[in-house]
């Protein structure tokens, strides 16, 4: 089982990944898990700035408005169902965003009531449709 969560108020699925620091270590960052995100992980720049993490270059997105804009990107790894994982991460305004992406060939529970578990766990391929 992948880091389980409450779910904040107004129902938005709260979940804590482990990001690793450009130097060493591990920073515990809250994000909300948004299934319209269809990318690995957004943090806010304070966030990147913190981890220490080397800007790539800048990838094209649209935000919930539907405007498109270009976004500055990093790679970082993340501990993910206990192993280190290669993320792309969008620098974002304002939301830490765990995306699609991430959740590919997972299982995702979400209670959707006011303090409801955010459950994932990795799916085996028996159990994929």
């Amino acid at each position: 089982m992948q880091n389980a969560r409450t779910a904040s108020w107004n129902l938005e699925p709260w979940l804590t990944v482990s990001v690793e620091y450009a130097n060493e270590g591990l920073l515990r960052c809250d994000v909300i898990v948004d299934t319209g995100f269809t990318g690995w992980l957004t943090l806010p720049e304070a966030v990147i700035r913190e981890l220490g993490l080397a800007k790539i270059g800048t990838l094209p997105a649209t935000v919930a408005s539907g405007e498109t804009g270009h976004f500055p990107y990093y790679q970082t790894r993340i501990m993910w169902h206990g192993r280190f994982h290669w993320v792309e991460v969008l620098e974002s305004i304002d939301q830490p965003l765990l995306g699609m992406e991430l959740l590919r060939d997972n299982w995702i529970t979400i209670g959707a009531w006011d303090g409801g578990a955010v459950v994932i766990e990795e799916a085996r391929p028996e159990r994929l449709l």
